[in-house]
């Protein structure tokens, strides 16, 4: 085998190496922009990455946002998720949609009884 057909098969494997780093690259850009954008299927969301939209969302025709797989919910953030009163962070005041889209999304609480985030009562209701 002469030099020349040596370095072909070596030039062969630098060129898939380079594709696949750049195609990571890419595949992670993706997944970070898609991370926290609206969902109601998984197919909303990067390969990486699980719509969690909850029960209580569904019910009320909501979407889910792209989280990293294994999430679940957002605890705090997300309607039918567990939340802490006492926790600013985690007390259901604000929600896990963009500030662009929060309009959309019910106002919630922290219900102290059964901590989980549910929808809050209209204002100046009981």
């Amino acid at each position: 085998m002469s030099r020349r057909t040596q370095k072909i098969p070596m030039f062969v494997a630098l060129v898939a190496l380079v594709a696949l780093v750049a195609g990571c690259s890419v595949g992670k850009q993706l997944e970070d922009q898609l991370e926290g954008e609206p969902c109601t299927v998984e197919k909303d969301c990067w390969s990486t990455q699980d719509c969690t939209r909850t029960v209580d969302e569904e019910s009320l025709d909501l979407a889910g946002t792209c989280q990293p797989e294994g999430t679940g919910c957002v605890i705090g953030r997300q309607l039918g998720c567990d939340c802490d009163p006492l926790d600013p962070s985690l007390n259901c005041s604000s929600s896990v949609y963009p500030a662009a889209l929060q309009a959309t999304y019910p106002t919630m609480i922290c219900d102290p009884k059964i901590n989980i985030c549910v929808v809050a009562p209209p204002q100046g209701g009981v």
